[in-house]
């Protein structure tokens, strides 16, 4: 389901189409997309709805007013980095992203990634994505995140440990940007484990935050 905004002031016109609706967190498929809630089985490279936010702001706008980047950020634009190693509670799996704006272009991010695994062989793993918070990622609201020529936004997806086999092993991690068709990948190998755990199993399930704009603004309790 998509969200429209409008809002109108004096001096401001802002039209805002969501990559996802702004209220109760989205349990999605084994291979979420970026635009839309509810369940998907779609490869990382289906089409996904190519709305895109558009922000205006008139010149006599009060300096107070937030500008945005009038463009959004497409998949060329940006590089998907590994975030680093974080302090997790028992049990836990937590990978942190990045996405840097490798052009020369200022543009905004606004709403969840679509995110999946795959094996050494490039096999979509069967995990189930939710687009939400658990002890680990954050439940806040999808922001509008501006991401200046050689900025950074941040992405972090969270999962339990395997309490029995793991039955497909996580090697790389695509993701796809808000609005966007084409998946950026990095390797995890020899990184935190992201396995599949078999149906059923607490393991599969993976928790997806927002793209936000700061490290700190991923986490539960930010």
């Amino acid at each position: 389901m998509l969200c429209r905004a409008l809002a109108l002031s004096s001096g401001l016109a802002v039209a805002i189409l969501s990559a996802g609706c702004s209220g109760a967190p989205a349990a999605i498929g084994a291979t979420p997309l970026p635009t839309r809630q509810g369940s998907v089985s779609a490869s990382p490279s289906a089409a996904t709805q190519s709305a895109t936010p558009e922000v205006s702001v008139s010149a006599t706008a009060s300096a107070s007013t937030p500008v945005h980047f009038a463009s959004r950020c497409t998949s060329s634009q940006l590089t998907l980095g590994w975030g680093g190693r974080i302090s997790e509670p028992t049990g836990q799996h937590t990978l942190s992203l990045t996405l840097t704006n490798s052009s020369r272009a200022g543009c905004h991010l606004f709403g969840y990634p679509g995110v999946s695994f795959v094996d050494p062989g490039g096999r979509v793993l069967p995990l189930r994505y939710i687009w939400g918070g658990d002890q680990v990622v954050t439940s806040s609201k999808p922001v509008m995140v501006d991401v200046p020529a050689g900025g950074t936004a941040y992405v972090l997806v969270n999962k339990y440990r395997c309490d029995t086999t793991d039955l497909m092993q996580g090697a790389a991690v695509r993701l796809i940007p808000p609005d966007e068709r084409t998946f950026l990948q990095v390797s995890i190998m020899d990184n935190v484990p992201m396995d599949y755990c078999g149906p059923g199993d607490p393991g599969s399930i993976v928790y997806v935050s927002p793209v936000e704009p700061s490290f700190d603004a991923v986490f539960a309790g930010h």
